[in-house]
């Protein structure tokens, strides 16, 4: 398996914002709290995170071997639209459109999964067909955003802070039922 640098450095980074976030510091003093080790621990464990989520490859031709219930699906959708919500209100404003692109890349998909479902599974039109890869990243950019809102990241704005424990434990709990209907269809 290989992650190449500019993907891990990446993955590193955001890591490093999430410490950032979560104690209140600048990214550059987080750094100071991560030494080498820690930094090649988290890149072998990306590595193999990641490596499930086929990075670089056009998920919209991988094998569709995942049935999710169409009642899922928009869990899945909605899960994302607020996972994003969060990223974007944690990111700096450079960083924005970049977020952005990527998670509406992951909503097109499912989007377009799910209506090109309808004809071809039309004898089971309540269940439908995906790529374990992109239900895995969909699944990482959710609890991303679950472990911002746990961990003191900054809300969107009109969700009130008395909801940020039932918005993280929903968003955990979208996430790891993702990464479970995934593990079960592969084993």
């Amino acid at each position: 398996m290989h992650l190449d640098r500019d993907r891990a450095g990446e993955l590193i980074t955001r890591q490093v914002r999430a410490v950032a976030a979560l104690m209140a510091v600048t990214e550059a003093t987080a750094r100071t709290y991560l030494g080498d080790e820690i930094i090649k621990d988290m890149a072998r464990r990306m590595l193999f995170e990641v490596a499930g989520e086929r990075p670089g490859a056009d998920l919209m031709e991988a094998p569709r071997t995942v049935p999710l219930p169409l009642a899922l699906v928009g869990i899945t959708v909605a899960a994302l639209a607020e996972a994003m919500q969060i990223r974007a209100a944690n990111e700096p404003p450079g960083y924005l459109r970049d977020l952005i692109t990527t998670y509406a890349q992951t909503l097109s998909g499912l989007g377009q999964i799910t209506v090109g479902a309808v004809p071809e599974q039309a004898g089971n039109p309540t269940e439908i067909l995906f790529p374990p890869a992109l239900l895995r990243r969909a699944a990482r950019y959710i609890s991303d955003a679950a472990d911002l809102a746990a961990n003191g990241g900054n809300l969107p704005d009109g969700i009130p802070e008395t909801a940020r424990n039932q918005l993280a434990a929903t968003l955990r709990r979208d996430a790891d039922g993702l990464i479970a209907i995934t593990n079960m269809a592969i084993d």
